[in-house]
């Protein structure tokens, strides 16, 4: 008995119909006649969501739902993946390897919204690029393959409203010449936006300090900070500071760091930044990066905010105008300038604060530099840039600073170009000088006689005086 043979439907494609109703008319028919959407889709070669739109349309407004001024245009992917296109997919993946299609997704939403193609098809383009054009990944860290599936876990901590809590951390950045730079930052919780962040050499007190101070007059006050228990979280001085501007400091669970709502923003600096820090040469270009990606994660698409009502989609969007309590400029600069000082720095690489001397650099003469005094620290900074360290003695109540000792300097690029003309160790560099704390009297002197710099010993003042000739 001969087998039955199938022939081909005599149908043409949905776009090769001479008229448009007719073409939309053989959908409605064929679905009618007991079709399934997914057949028709592939007999008539045109999308699935097309078919959907046509039947929906025709079940809502009959057949006055296929004329031409009531139909869906039919979304057809040929007409998107253009070769300039996927030129421009091709360019984000290589300076974002890392990211995935939701992140090149939104950076692409910067320059095409509205006319933006989905999702899914930047995913068709970055699928291309690597199978054709030799893009990068799909790529995923060595921690996400070995962990499992992660479980639905209980966030003890979830803003309600815009500034209800902050959230702060410090994250190993990448190692730079044998030594770890870290990245230090702020985050809005409600609105995920990253309120102020820095590339740090030391993760201590003083630059978590100088980045809360730029948040807060900035934005104003929070109800709460949610941090771990690192120990710049737990240090005197800035529980103090948060508990006389009435912001609550709150911990997370020991082992539990993604209580803390900024573990997950660290992931998307994982993928959107970590390429370029770890190809940086520079302290001073990894600092130039971090801003870049400060920038870049505040003003493109994140995935919390997806379903927003409103359209926001960025972080800077949701944040909007909206500010915190309202914080007096006048109590922030008394709170923090117990701790904080500006000095010009002279000639001879010094700063003076009170009876000392203290040596900052020679290379930042008449340059204004901050000095910040934490917790038995005395840290010497010009533009987030640690330059040198002491020991003190500080006595809050009285605010005098009675002993200046252990001195530690850091090479930097603000170094002077000048070699000196003596080479001196440690003990011969006298890098702290202090005054008599006597009162100063005017003394009789004769009219030849040269009085030596305050403080300052011979052998030192010597040194200084050669080095400003220019020896």
């Amino acid at each position: 008995m001969p087998r039955p043979v199938q022939l081909e439907m005599p149908l043409l494609a949905f776009a090769e119909f001479a008229d448009a109703y007719h073409a939309r008319w053989t959908v409605v028919r064929l679905w009618a006649e007991g079709w399934n959407k997914k057949s028709i889709a592939g007999c008539l070669k045109m999308a699935r969501s097309h078919v959907h739109a046509l039947i929906a349309a025709f079940e809502r407004d009959g057949f006055a739902g296929l004329e031409d001024h009531r139909a869906q245009p039919s979304p057809h992917l040929d007409t998107q993946l253009t070769l300039p296109f996927l030129k421009e997919v091709l360019d984000l993946q290589q300076a974002y390897p890392r990211a995935g299609r939701f992140r090149i997704h939104g950076l692409l939403a910067q320059q095409h919204d509205p006319d933006l193609p989905s999702e899914a098809t930047v995913g068709r383009a970055m699928a291309i690029n690597r199978r054709v054009h030799g893009g990068p990944g799909p790529w995923q860290s060595a921690r996400d393959e070995q962990e499992a599936p992660a479980e639905p876990r209980h966030l003890p901590y979830r803003p309600q409203y815009r500034h209800h809590l902050w959230f702060v951390d410090i994250r190993y950045l990448v190692k730079l010449e044998g030594r770890w730079v870290y990245s230090i930052c702020i985050l809005e919780g409600y609105s995920r936006t990253i309120l102020a962040g820095m590339a740090s050499e030391h993760q201590d007190l003083p630059a978590l300090l100088q980045l809360l101070l730029a948040a807060l007059s900035t934005y104003g006050g929070p109800e709460g900070i949610v941090s771990d228990h690192g120990a710049v979280f737990r240090a005197g001085d800035y529980v103090a500071i948060l508990k006389a501007l009435e912001i609550e400091p709150r911990y997370i669970e020991l082992r539990k760091p993604w209580q803390n709502l900024i573990e997950a923003q660290f992931k998307v600096q994982l993928r959107l930044a970590d390429f370029q820090f770890e190809h940086a040469q520079t302290f001073a270009e990894i600092q130039m990066r971090h801003a870049a990606f400060v920038e870049t994660f505040n003003t493109t698409w994140h995935w919390a905010h997806q379903e927003r009502p409103d359209g926001r989609r960025t972080p800077a969007e949701v944040l909007g105008w909206v500010r915190g309590r309202a914080v007096d400029p006048e109590r922030l600069r008394r709170l923090f300038g117990q701790r904080q000082f500006l000095r010009t720095v002279n000639l001879y690489g010094f700063i003076s604060i009170q009876r000392f001397y203290i040596y900052a650099e020679t290379g930042l003469s008449r340059q204004r530099v901050s000095i910040w005094i934490a917790e038995g620290q005395l840290q010497i900074a010009y533009r987030e840039t640690l330059l040198a360290q002491y020991s003190c003695a500080y006595d809050r109540r009285q605010r005098r600073l009675h002993e200046v000792s252990h001195p530690t300097l850091y090479q930097t690029i603000f170094v002077s170009p000048q070699l000196e003309l003596i080479e001196l160790d440690d003990a011969q560099w006298i890098k702290v000088q202090q005054r008599s704390f006597s009162r100063r009297t005017s003394l009789p002197t004769s009219r030849g006689e040269q009085l030596l710099l305050a403080g300052l010993e011979t052998s030192a003042l010597i040194l200084l005086c050669l080095q400003t000739a220019g020896w």
